[in-house]
């Protein structure tokens, strides 16, 4: 199945972020998580089962002990589905679903925990710790409110139903929690963008703004679907030409400005495309499947751009180009930057053979095959 051009946006987040629209979406933890995460929810399942397993007699608040037994059954065989649900693949949905059971299950113990103030109700914040400091702000959000809902209810009904009374303990283990939640959501506010500033210094580059090496690959690793290998795509490689003389000559800052421009100038002309620096003065786009025609007005609206930029500020920039294609060429970036490095180091030895004639874009650019 060939991807949509809507899939090729600005792939800004990296691999583990799944992102939904704009700068909403939730962190995807990986398998060695998934699996903590579950054990810890199948271990607090057994704490359960043993606290109301060897207790005399609950209070019929509104099961009794058989039927609670019951009830954490249920939980267990849920849990163990929304399990192999997790390790085939995280979505928000499978996300609450297994964060609405937690919730269920949790407020059912309390319900029922005979001691006036019940140990149970510290199993609210394993919830609210092991779900919201895991996906990320919103989904936090989103179970804290449900661990205040599943308390209030919880305790509502052991008052009205179950004969309990508030006492001082009470009211000091409410306002104990209470604290302790909202501490925990400040303390997640903070961690979570220290978490997104780091990730993005860890995928973009400082000074071009465009996605660095570490980033590319990711993005790559997301659009060639390694269980898809006929995805068609085009990738183009830039290199600036005599990069380092101009360093030498004018110095670093204008080298960067240099970077920084052409930077710009290819991400804006490489249109709908995953654009990065590669290293050095090396960019990279990956496109979706472009034919011969459309590539050749991609590396002439950078030319021309680049030979405008150069003559209006006074500053040597010029590029050689080169493009492959996918799966032709190669099903992964690094092989199609081969194919693509190829046809670049051609660019350049026509352009020494031309001094300095434009290059010919139609012997550089191969035919796509028709998919």
């Amino acid at each position: 199945m060939r991807m949509q051009s809507s899939d090729w946006g600005d792939r800004r987040h990296p691999c583990r972020w799944m992102a939904e629209t704009g700068e909403a979406g939730f962190w995807v933890p990986d398998r060695s998580e998934i699996v903590t995460q579950f054990f810890t929810r199948y271990l607090f399942f057994s704490l359960a089962v043993i606290y109301f397993s060897t207790l005399e007699g609950v209070p019929p608040v509104l099961f009794s002990i058989e039927q609670l037994l019951v009830a954490l059954g249920v939980y267990f065989f849920l849990n163990s589905g929304f399990f192999h649900q997790a390790l085939r693949g995280v979505t928000l949905l499978k996300i609450r679903s297994a964060m609405s059971a937690d919730l269920l299950i949790v407020t059912l113990c309390v319900i029922h925990d005979p001691n006036p103030i019940p140990p149970s109700a510290l199993a609210f914040l394993m919830v609210l710790l092991g779900n919201g400091m895991r996906y990320g702000m919103r989904l936090f959000t989103e179970v804290l409110g449900g661990v205040f809902l599943g308390m209030a209810i919880s305790f509502a009904l052991r008052y009205r139903l179950g004969g309990f009374e508030v006492s001082a303990g009470d009211v000091f283990f409410g306002v104990f929690w209470v604290t302790l939640a909202l501490y925990a959501y400040i303390l997640m506010g903070r961690i979570e963008g220290q978490r997104r500033q780091l990730d993005y210094r860890s995928r973009f580059d400082a000074l071009t703004g465009l996605l660095n090496r570490h980033g590319l690959l990711a993005a790559a690793d997301s659009i060639f679907d390694k269980t898809n290998t006929s995805i068609p795509a085009t990738v183009l490689f830039a290199d600036l030409n005599q990069f380092k003389a101009v360093n030498d000559r004018y110095g670093h800052g204008a080298g960067d400005r240099v970077l920084a421009e052409f930077a710009q100038i290819f991400s804006e002309s490489a249109d709908m495309g995953v654009c990065g620096r590669w290293g050095g003065d090396e960019f990279v786009a990956i496109l979706p499947l472009r034919e011969a025609a459309a590539v050749h007005q991609i590396f002439e609206r950078i030319e021309v751009r680049t030979a405008a930029w150069s003559h209006s500020n006074g500053l040597p920039m010029a590029v050689s180009l080169g493009v492959s294609h996918a799966p032709r060429d190669g099903h992964d970036l690094v092989t199609l930057l081969s194919v693509a490095d190829i046809h670049l180091y051609q660019s350049k030895s026509q352009q020494s053979e031309t001094a300095a004639a434009p290059p010919n874009y139609r012997t550089l650019i191969d035919e796509p095959e028709a998919s």
